[in-house]
Formats: C-alpha cells, structure tokens, sequence
C-alpha cells in the first residue's frame, strides 16, 4: 500500500461485557427509550427482562423487525413509534434490527409526513436535524452494524438496495454481550460469521483502505478464520463465541471507514431476487475475488496472507476455498439460488455505486461473470 493521506473517525463507545444485558439499566441513560427488536426476543423472555430493567423510562417497544427491512415495513413502525415521543432507540438484534433503527431514527428526527421512500427513490435530502441516539446491542457476530455509520434498507417493491449514511447514524453506544449469541441457529452464526470475514476482506481489498483498518482487518480475519468452524462444532463455547463477536466488531471498525468493495455489490441482486442471506450472499465470491484483486495488489493483500499463516495469496485463496467446504458454504448457497443462468443472468446489476468502484481492481461486468461462475463451481452449485 502506497503512503498516502487518510483519517480515521469513529465516535462509538463499546461495551464488551459477558453479562451486559442483565446491566442493560446501567448503561443506557435516556429517560424515553423505545426497543426495537424482533419477534423471537419477545418468544424467548428477553423482552420481558427489559422492559422489567428499564421500567418506565421504556416508552414503546416494535418488535416486528423482518430480515433485511423494507423500507413500506420501515415507514409504518416509525408512524407507530412516534406518538410515544422516544428520544433514543434500543436496537435489539443482529444487522437488520439495527439497520431498522438506524432508518426509524433518521424518519423520527424529522416531521410527521416524511416519505422514507421519498427520501431513497428520489434521493432526496435527509435534512440537517440529526437522527435521534441507537443504542445497538448486537446479538449475532456479523454485521458490524453497532460501530458503522450507515444501514441497509430495502425496496422489494423494484428489487433495489439503499443505504443511508450519515454521521449522525454511528450509534452512540454499542453494547457487546457475547453470551447473547449462545443458542443461535447454526445457519444464523454461520451466515453472519461469514459476514464478518466478508466485510474484512473487502475493506482489506478496498482502495479507501488505511493503515488502521488493514491492521483492524488482519486481527479480525486471524479470530473469525480460526474460529468459525470450531463454533459451528461447539456452538456453546462461550469463549469461541465471544472471538466471533471481537473479530465482527473489529470488521465493523474497518468498514466504518473503507466501506465494502466488489463482493457486496454482487450480492445485492441476489438477496433481492432470490432472498439469499447477506452473509452468504457476499462471501461466497470471496475466494475467487481474492484471485482476482491479488492481480493489482500493492503488497498489502501478501502483507495479510503471510500474518495468517500462508506463504501468499494463491495459498491462501486455497485455504479460504477449503474453509468454504468445511463449513459447508455451497450447500447453504444451494437452497436459495436457482438455476445458474438466472444467477450469472443478472451480472449486469452487481456494480452498485459505492462498492463496486471502491474495488482494488476494476472489474468489467464479463470479469464479474466470471468471478461469480468460477465461485459457484468451487462450491458445486
């Protein structure tokens, strides 16, 4: 990597604490709190707990957060919401529920009557009020969502992906409590464990990369590469599980700055066309991406092959390729994508703006046809 100018910001401050969440009252000072979560935490007896913890200072609780929110879905929790006047938002649950809170906290800064879709079809200006405080409490070890600044709504009605950004959206607390994510379905920490390796690399292969974030990324990539399969094996480890939620919160920190690159903007189309989850959706490529990006690399992709115990980075694409098949990446892939025509079909649409050019290596869309048909065959799809 070639010295260059760079800065580095990120106002959030963490709590990594085996045993946060039964302090949730400690931590969380606001006097008008609404949880926003989803179903299953109200099934489990989680909701409970709060909402006894918190005492009347919680003034309103959504608890219908879907995967990968809607904005139509969005719209009508935020107008549900804003009778009860909340000024911070307790975000319980992986990305999704706490991209859900980053849009009702920008919707509920501002007047009764504001179109979320208005806002992201239109591009629009979101306004100058800043969004109101989310406390995130992540409860799987993925997405980073706790410590970045911006979150991911979706359209299904026109099959698009948006993102909305801002400063004000970094929540001003993260709270990480790594007994939380004992019990998840091994499909759940599979796809976000993945998630979180996909989210170092790309900010690893990312042209907005620093010196803070390829060192953030390597300490990542040494915990979630090591550690995924032993969790899938022994999923109540809670050590193993707290290495997931450090090497996620250490991605996190990396694509606060370096945003993500190539991988995920493949993977839109296929989330919104054939719902295939985030996790697996911009990870599978991540080997033959890896080939691909070490064609341009400066020194710093190597640099990182060599601190995770490859001689360079032909190995290590093998062994990312080989940690894939362990853990079983293709057959989870197989149950969502159909036949392979109508994926490579829609290789004209993985060129979001904002990922795709953040790619080391510029890719032209029969090179991403590829990229994208040389993943599948490593995974037998």
């Amino acid at each position: 990597m070639k010295p260059s100018s760079w800065t580095f910001y990120n106002p959030v401050k963490v709590i990594f604490q085996p045993g946060a969440m039964k302090r949730l009252n400690d931590y969380v000072e606001s006097t008008r709190v609404a949880l926003v979560t989803s179903p299953g935490f109200r099934r489990r007896g989680v909701l409970d707990a709060i909402e006894q913890d918190l005492g009347d200072r919680l003034v309103a609780v959504v608890d219908d957060v879907k995967p990968n929110p809607d904005l139509n879905d969005v719209q009508a929790q935020s107008e549900r919401l804003r009778p009860a006047t909340p000024d911070t938002l307790v975000a319980l649950g992986g990305g999704s529920t706490i991209d859900t809170a980053k849009g009702l906290a920008r919707l509920l800064a501002r007047a009764r009557g504001t179109s979320l879709a208005e806002l992201l079809r239109d591009g629009r200006p979101a306004g100058s009020a800043p969004a109101l405080p989310v406390v995130a409490i992540p409860t799987t070890s993925g997405t980073g969502a706790e410590v970045t600044p911006f979150g991911t709504i979706w359209d299904y009605e026109r099959k698009k992906k948006y993102s909305i950004v801002g400063d004000d959206l970094f929540p001003a607390l993260a709270i990480l409590d790594p007994e939380v994510t004992v019990g998840l379905p091994e499909e759940v920490t599979l796809t976000s464990g993945l998630d979180s390796i996909s989210h170092a690399l790309e900010s690893a292969w990312n042209r907005n990369a620093t010196p803070v974030t390829l060192g953030l990324v390597t300490r990542s990539l040494q915990l979630s590469m090591r550690t995924l399969p032993g969790v899938k094996a022994t999923p109540g480890d809670t050590g193993a599980r707290a290495r997931m939620m450090e090497a996620s919160l250490l991605a996190g920190f990396a694509i606060s700055q370096s945003r993500t690159a190539l991988a995920h903007a493949i993977s839109y189309p296929l989330t919104s066309n054939f719902s295939l989850p985030h996790g697996l959706a911009c990870s599978f490529t991540l080997p033959a991406l890896l080939v691909f990006n070490a064609a341009s690399d400066d020194g710093r992709l190597a640099d990182l092959a060599r601190s995770l115990g490859y001689a360079g980075t032909t190995e290590f694409a093998r062994g990312l390729s080989e940690l894939f098949v362990r853990l079983g990446v293709g057959e989870y892939v197989a149950k969502y994508l159909p036949d392979r025509a109508s994926v490579l079909a829609l290789s004209d649409r993985m060129f979001a703006p904002g990922r795709a050019e953040n790619n080391l290596r510029p890719a032209s869309e029969e090179q991403v046809r590829k990229i994208v048909a040389e993943a599948l065959d490593a995974l037998q799809v």
